[in-house]
């Protein structure tokens, strides 16, 4: 073979699961919110015996500025959600100093899938499109705050033009 092979850079995860927890709302040093949350996934199998078994899962994310904000006000310990955003991976050295490594959701957009009377949708129009051209740098201030290094763009291009000519089928 000759040449480079050629493929696109592609990091985006959609998973749904339950909340195994109530949201954690912190603050950075730059006053901006961040919500450390985890998923439980389930992952359903056929056992040897052709039992159908599941496997639970349990993926953290986190969320950032407004983001996180919806979700400390819209989710709770056991509600169901749908989390998309983009996998990133660090290390640190832990109090005894061994090295840890931790893969996280980066979440770029959370969508509650059960409402109450207090819920108010922040995702619709023109405020989801401004929370989007916002997100990336207040992420990129979170990382500065936690001394991440290897920065990569979270977000998706939101001035990317498919239509349907772009369509395989």
């Amino acid at each position: 073979m000759s040449g480079l092979l050629r493929f696109p850079r592609i990091n985006n995860v959609v998973i749904s699961g339950r909340m195994t927890r109530d949201i954690d709302l912190k603050y950075t040093n730059n006053n901006l919110p961040v919500a450390k949350i985890t998923l439980a996934v389930d992952h359903y199998y056929k056992d040897e015996f052709g039992n159908q078994q599941t496997q639970a899962s349990f993926i953290d994310a986190v969320a950032f500025g407004k983001t996180a904000q919806i979700c400390q006000e819209s989710l709770k310990k056991g509600s169901p959600v749908i989390v998309e955003g983009a996998l990133k991976t660090h290390t640190y050295t832990d109090q005894n100093n061994q090295n840890r490594k931790v893969t996280e959701i980066m979440i770029a957009r959370v969508y509650p899938l059960e409402r109450d009377d207090n819920y108010n949708s922040n995702y619709s129009g023109t405020q989801q499109q401004n929370y989007q051209e916002n997100n990336y740098s207040k992420q990129q201030n979170y990382q500065e705050d936690q001394s991440i290094k290897n920065n990569t763009n979270y977000e998706p291009d939101l001035n990317d033009s498919n239509t349907e000519d772009d369509l395989p089928f």
